[in-house]
């Protein structure tokens, strides 16, 4: 009887090295796949931080520094109108012009100065050829001028210049 009772031991202790082996064989693969995980994790962060040329660095500072403030756009109301002699006719432009800047100042600003804004924009619309503003280069040139005086101004009245865009959103020429 001695003998059953060490034979029933004896087989009751014989499965516990197989779950022991499965379960030595599951913690080892799990810290397997938990150092692949950590492994590859550094070998990118790494990767990132030290090797990007200088073109990304100045992407990335871009992308940072245009997600700061949300874009605003400001409608310079009302359109401007002026006419030119064009030999014996009258012809028109009329434009609806509308700025963007992502400076709150910069946005208050051109509503406050608008008389002073209005007229220096008059001013360079007029001083252009009427034929010249027919063509696309004409038009981005005249684009390029008003932003050019705008900056001014704002530089002048508010002490920034943050204007990134001056945008015809209408353009008609008689």
């Amino acid at each position: 009887m001695a003998e059953e009772k060490d034979l029933k031991l004896e087989e009751a202790a014989a499965p516990e090295p197989k779950g022991k082996k499965k379960l030595l064989f599951i913690i080892i693969g799990a810290l397997v796949v938990i150092g692949i995980a950590v492994g590859i994790t550094l070998f990118l962060i790494m990767g990132d931080a030290g090797g990007g040329s200088d073109e990304e660095a100045e992407a990335s500072t871009e992308t940072a520094t245009s997600t700061k403030a949300p874009a605003q756009y400001i409608k310079l109301k009302p359109e401007f109108v002026v006419n030119f002699q064009v030999g014996p006719r009258q012809r028109f432009l009329q434009v609806f012009i509308e700025v963007m800047t992502r400076n709150g100042a910069v946005a208050s600003g051109l509503e406050e100065h608008s008389p002073r804004i209005r007229s220096e924009i008059i001013r360079v619309i007029s001083q252009n050829d009427f034929e010249q503003l027919r063509t696309a280069e004409g038009r981005s040139a005249l684009q390029a001028a008003i932003a050019d005086v705008l900056k001014q101004i704002m530089r002048e009245e508010i002490g920034t210049d943050e204007i990134e865009q001056v945008l015809f959103t209408n353009y008609v020429m008689q």
